[in-house]
């Protein structure tokens, strides 16, 4: 050690909660080690280890997916993509901490070798280890190639494949999402009901031009709370109350959230997607109720004459059958599992360690201490948005460890094993052990004397010198933007994706009164694109009623937040600029949010308005109206769009 007078604390795991205690550690005086199976810091967002995918994005904003006292760089995606995340906790632990601190390549077993310290902190949370023993009878017959979640790492894996994904867990549906942009067909297998709502969503989900904000500005909120301290049991009103909340948010429409166990008073399952919505409406993605099974092969299975190839079927417990090929994917989201094996049996023990129980594997105080285990602590032991939470545990751990703060009385703590051990007996049990991200970053506040009264939580409100005040800028600015259009584009964007329309457009003026009755479809062009095609009846007052089709593309720019209409060319491919929409203040409409655009084509002007009524994240109805002027014409063509049943 550098320094053989100072304290010493051993780290296991390099990732965020792992680079988080050692810098509170390093900042109190006391000498970090830590300890990383891999080669480098990262943890799940090290892209070279489990979890993590290239694309794979935050599920909340870079406000909320930060630490305290390091500011994320101005050009960063709002939702950070893995390389983004693991360069910033690369400039944080290059910034905060000594290179010579760092055991990378080195598993901690308790066998082959042996050192001292003073203090311990397990930092290798609840993604450690995935957790493959799905039940199911006979899996290694599966012809095709089987996998965990964790050894997914990007669409081009499973590129003209059937797959079918087994779990309801977050991670399925990402991965889903994802992986249709390449996939043939995916088959989602559910045990359960689950809500899916993309990462930015509406402050009043019941109001046509809501504005939009990240899940988090919206959700982690002090004014929408009715207590400051953690709820740890949710009621079954407050279970109403959520689920409610989020058939507003998404329109009442999802499959996902109607399957046989769907009731109201049963806790919330959300999950985290921009694109899995949109693809479930083409059918590239089928979700399908039910617990795999069985892999049976195909001498023991009734022949379907229209699956010659069939090698093996993978039968649900509800006696559903799907018929398996040896190009086939399964994929298994079946979670992680905390792996402590360092640990002796005794130790295991006093923890009330569970291996196989992903929901709640540990009985800790705060999910940090043990009170027979003084000088060991348990940092990032939370499924959630656990960077706030994460830091808050190490300051606190910290400050107990260099005695700045008195150690929680044994009495608090038994209190604190009895909540946990009531989060573990609880049924149905809920999503997370500890949902109420807002009312645990309180508590840890309280604990380590802090106090802060903001309205949306985020972490830079909880630095310890200063915040930064230009993250809290930007943040303000966010939220009045949201209020001028700001996310729109991109909401209407993924509203529209494979959806069905009928329309019908009056024309008033030169050349000739009419009207267009028809449908029109939002089809997938690209990943950014959608081919609009529309096929009507056109009636004028003077002829016959003729057959029209047009076409155009719908393009969107994350980056810049624009959505762009193209002209389709002759090889149907993305022709010259038609105009770009630009959206209004909501202050403009109460009916839903206005857009317009321009285009000059030769000497007709072509003025265009629009009005896009949401119902939560998708579009009740919209209207397109276009006001024409030239030496030839001088005409408005108004088109109102209906939502076809099933296609929205």
């Amino acid at each position: 050690m550098a320094n053989s007078t100072k304290k010493t604390v051993a780290v296991i795991g390099a990732g965020v909660s792992g680079l988080v205690s050692a810098v509170q550690m390093h900042r109190v005086g006391i000498q970090p080690v830590i300890f990383e199976k891999a080669s480098n810091i990262g943890g799940m967002w090290n892209s070279d280890e489990r979890p993590c995918w290239k694309s794979m994005r935050t599920n909340i904003s870079k406000f909320s997916a930060a630490l305290s006292d390091h500011s994320w760089s101005r050009n960063t995606s709002l939702f950070p993509n893995q390389p983004e995340v693991y360069s910033y906790l690369s400039d944080y632990a290059q910034k905060s901490l000594p290179e010579d601190i760092f055991r990378f390549n080195t598993k901690v077993n308790g066998y082959v070798s042996f050192e001292q310290f003073d203090y311990v902190i397990i930092a290798s949370g609840f993604f450690n280890s995935p957790y493959t023993s799905a039940k199911i009878s006979n899996l290694s017959s599966f012809p095709g190639t089987i996998m965990h979640s964790s050894d997914y790492r990007s669409s081009d894996q499973v590129r003209g494949k059937r797959v079918f994904i087994v779990g309801g867990s977050m991670s399925a549906v990402d991965i889903a999402g994802d992986m249709a942009t390449n996939a043939k067909h995916i088959t989602h297998i559910s045990p359960h009901s689950f809500w899916v709502i993309p990462r930015v969503i509406p402050i009043k989900p019941s109001d046509r031009v809501s504005p939009f904000l990240p899940i988090d500005f919206v959700y982690y909120r002090r004014s929408i709370r009715a207590s400051s301290e953690e709820t740890v049991i949710r009621t079954k009103d407050q279970n109403r109350t959520a689920n409610g909340n989020l058939r507003l948010v998404t329109g009442n429409m999802q499959k996902s959230s109607m399957l046989s166990d769907a009731n109201d008073e049963n806790p919330v399952f959300t999950t985290i997607s921009d694109m899995y919505s949109p693809w479930t409406r083409m059918d590239r993605i089928v979700l399908q109720e039910g617990r795999s099974s069985q892999v049976t092969p195909v001498h023991t299975a009734p022949p379907i004459s229209e699956h010659p190839d069939w090698i093996c079927s993978l039968k649900l417990n509800n006696g559903k059958i799907f018929p398996t090929m040896c190009d086939d994917i399964l994929v298994l989201c079946t979670g992680y599992q905390t792996c402590l094996d360092y640990f002796s049996e005794d130790i295991l023990q006093d923890l009330s360690y569970r291996p196989d129980d992903p929901f709640c594997p540990l009985i800790l105080h705060r999910s940090v201490f043990h009170p027979t285990l003084p000088n060991l602590a348990f940092i990032g032991m939370y499924r959630g948005v656990f960077w706030a939470v994460a830091e808050l545990q190490a300051r606190w751990v910290a400050s107990i460890f260099a005695g700045l703060l008195p150690s929680p009385s044994i009495a608090a703590q038994q209190i604190g094993l009895e909540v946990e051990r009531t989060v573990r007996a609880q049924q149905p049990r809920p999503q997370f052990p500890h949902s109420d991200y807002v009312g645990l970053i309180n508590d840890l506040a309280k604990e380590i004397l802090l106090t802060n009264s903001s309205d949306i939580v985020i972490p830079a409100q909880y630095c310890s010198t200063s915040p930064d005040q230009s993250v809290i800028d930007e943040m303000n600015n966010l939220c009045e933007e949201a209020n001028s259009g700001r996310f729109i584009a991109g909401v209407v964007f993924r509203a529209l994706h494979n959806t069905k329309w009928t329309f019908e457009r009056t024309l008033t003026g030169k050349p000739s009164d009419g009207t267009v009755r028809g449908q029109a479809e939002f089809l997938f062009f690209s990943p950014n694109k959608l081919l609009y095609k529309e096929q009507g009846k056109l009636t004028l007052s003077s002829q016959m009623p003729l057959d029209i089709t047009q076409k155009y593309i719908y393009s969107y720019d994350e980056e810049k937040d624009l959505l762009t209409v193209y002209f389709v060319n002759e090889d149907s491919q993305l022709g010259s600029l038609f105009h770009t929409i630009h959206f209004q203040s909501k202050e403009n409409s109460s009916n839903g949010w206005l857009a317009s655009g321009e285009h000059l084509c030769s000497q007709d002007h072509y003025s265009t308005s629009y009005l896009f009524a949401l119902n939560g994240v998708n579009l009740s109805e919209f209207e397109i109206t276009y006001t024409v002027k030239g030496p030839a014409k001088d005409y408005v063509s108004k088109t109102v769009f209906q939502p076809i049943k099933d296609h929205v």
